[in-house]
């Protein structure tokens, strides 16, 4: 059967519907659980074709607005945003974004500029909640990535490699220790196993919450930043 819309295919063990995404400036993703038939993907979007026509539309935007201020959910924190000539004096209290020799490329510059800013804040921040985690609940781990990704927002290798998302910066300082400690679990159980989840619940009661919020956490991160990433 021919599918109605371009879109992307994710499984994943975290939903138990079939679920419809509008990723921002990415297009329809679609989300199955792992037992989901994939030839019934074609039906369930014609089921929903005037959902999915109105989303896209909506979604069809311009270049997004540079920020006058980046606020990070992470610490409570709010920088200016201050566009200058290059040489122009900085200050520790904003993020200073210098000119482009080449005005066409000047917004792709900024941006690269800000979310250069958002890493190394992210290098910054994360770590430290990351070992303060590892030592609270027991659970080790080998060393920390940090990486913009566009699905996952943290990760655990089998030789102990937690990688988490720069982005977590944008969502609150609790639901990104849940994640952390989502990924610490993994290092006893590298699966969503009954056991898994019982070890999570030990070290965190309402991590049904944060899962909750993590689904839904795209929609905190700002357009410019998810814009430069999808591209």
């Amino acid at each position: 059967m021919n599918t109605p819309f371009d879109y992307s295919l994710r499984v994943s063990s975290r939903v138990k519907h079939p679920k419809l995404r509008i990723k921002p400036f990415g297009g329809l993703e679609v989300i199955i659980p792992p037992r989901f038939p994939k030839r019934a993907v074609p039906e369930l979007l014609k089921r929903h074709t005037q959902w999915i026509e109105t989303q896209l539309q909506k979604h069809q935007s311009a270049e997004p607005v540079l920020p006058d201020n980046i606020q990070l959910a992470f610490d409570g924190s709010h920088w200016p945003v201050v566009y200058k000539q290059p040489l122009a004096t900085s200050s520790a209290h904003q993020i200073v974004i210098t000119s482009s020799n080449d005005v066409t490329e000047q917004q792709a510059h900024s941006v690269w500029q800000l979310r250069s800013w958002i890493r190394q804040k992210a290098w910054r921040l994360l770590p430290p909640l990351l070992e303060q985690l590892s030592q609270q609940t027991g659970l080790s781990y080998q060393k920390i990535s940090i990486r913009s990704q566009k699905t996952r927002w943290g990760s655990c290798s089998s030789s102990g490699t937690i990688t988490v998302n720069d982005q977590l910066l944008f969502l609150p300082r609790d639901t990104a220790g849940y994640l952390m400690i989502h990924e610490l679990c993994h290092t006893q159980h590298m699966n969503h196993s009954s056991r898994f989840w019982h070890l999570v619940e030990s070290h965190c009661a309402d991590f049904r919450d944060h899962e909750h919020q993590l689904n839904q956490a795209r929609t905190k991160i700002p357009d410019w930043f998810l814009r430069d990433l999808y591209r």
